[in-house]
């Protein structure tokens, strides 16, 4: 009976002592998911409060924060055409007045930076863009090209 006894002791602990590992290698097994990010687009949306950035309006959020290597997508829920541009400006407020130098009605890029990057049209009525990537932290404006007379302007805050 003694023997029994000891046997039952020596595989408790034999099993007590392999579940304590366990946890520490699931934690190394786990890779960090990198999430896609979908800021809806229209003229209407107004935030709640005023950013930090500035007057910002046109998209929800209209400042968003992701960490590097998130992925965004526009999707456009409005009844009117929609673009998302990329402003190569890094100043600390949304600027009250820019000027694209390229044709931001194309598609062009794929990482959300300081450069001028766009979604191209976006057609009413859930247009969806591509997706960008966030890689380097900052805070990145962006800008409808048909409607930047009117405020519609956007910022992503990248961090690690």
């Amino acid at each position: 009976m003694k023997i029994l006894s000891a046997f039952f002791a020596i595989a408790l602990l034999g099993t007590s002592v392999a579940s304590a590992k366990t946890p520490a290698k699931a934690a190394h097994a786990h890779k960090q998911m990198h999430q896609l990010v979908q800021i809806k687009v229209d003229l209407d949306f107004k935030p709640h409060k005023r950013s930090s950035f500035g007057k910002l309006l046109g998209y929800d959020p209209v400042e968003v924060h992701v960490h590097q290597n998130d992925q965004i997508q526009f999707v456009n829920v409005d009844d009117a055409a929609h673009t998302a541009t990329g402003m190569s400006y890094t100043g600390q407020t949304a600027p009250a007045h820019y000027q694209f130098q390229g044709d931001p009605t194309k598609t062009s890029g794929r990482l959300i930076n300081a450069t001028e990057w766009s979604t191209g049209n976006l057609r009413a009525h859930g247009g969806k863009s591509q997706v960008f990537i966030a890689k380097n932290v900052g805070h990145y404006f962006y800008a409808c090209s048909y409607h930047l007379s009117q405020g519609q302007i956007g910022v992503i805050v990248v961090g690690p």
